[in-house]
């Protein structure tokens, strides 16, 4: 099979690969952000927890904001579950970058080696045809051919 087709392929892999992990980054960037804007609402609800304790509140009150608390630390378990799946398929996202990487490049070896070869093979034939011609052309080669 030809090398550029190849390499034309390996570039699409690396590329579609690029564009994938910059979706999983953006995703886990949108996850850490969402982790930060739960724990600053978590803070909130803990303070306004703390103020209506001092103030005194009702045993349903007090319940209530348990509840919501736990409910706070429930969706915090379940963004870093989902934090560390995000991670775990950014890595393997790099990993198969990497590889496409490494294969283009392998793939633009093979084909500057083939272009080079190619132009060896011009070079002879060019020389070839010239030491040719300047052979025909001797004046030694003429007498012994007349």
């Amino acid at each position: 099979m030809n090398v550029t087709v190849l390499r034309k392929y390996a570039v699409q892999l690396e590329e579609v690969a690029k564009l994938e992990l910059a979706e999983l980054s953006h995703a886990l960037q949108q996850t850490v952000n969402r982790m930060a804007m739960l724990e600053s609402r978590a803070k909130e609800d803990a303070d306004r927890y703390l103020l209506q304790a001092r103030a005194g509140s009702t045993v349903d009150q007090m319940y209530g904001h348990l509840e919501a608390m736990d409910q706070a630390i429930a969706a915090r378990k379940h963004l870093e579950q989902v934090l560390a799946a995000e991670q775990t398929k950014m890595e393997r996202k790099r990993a198969e970058l990497l590889d496409a990487m490494q294969y283009r490049k392998k793939l633009d070896l093979l084909e500057a080696r083939a272009a080079l070869d190619l132009r060896r093979r011009c070079e002879r034939q060019d020389q070839q045809l010239l030491d040719e011609r300047a052979w025909r052309r001797s004046p030694l080669h003429k007498g012994e051919r007349a």
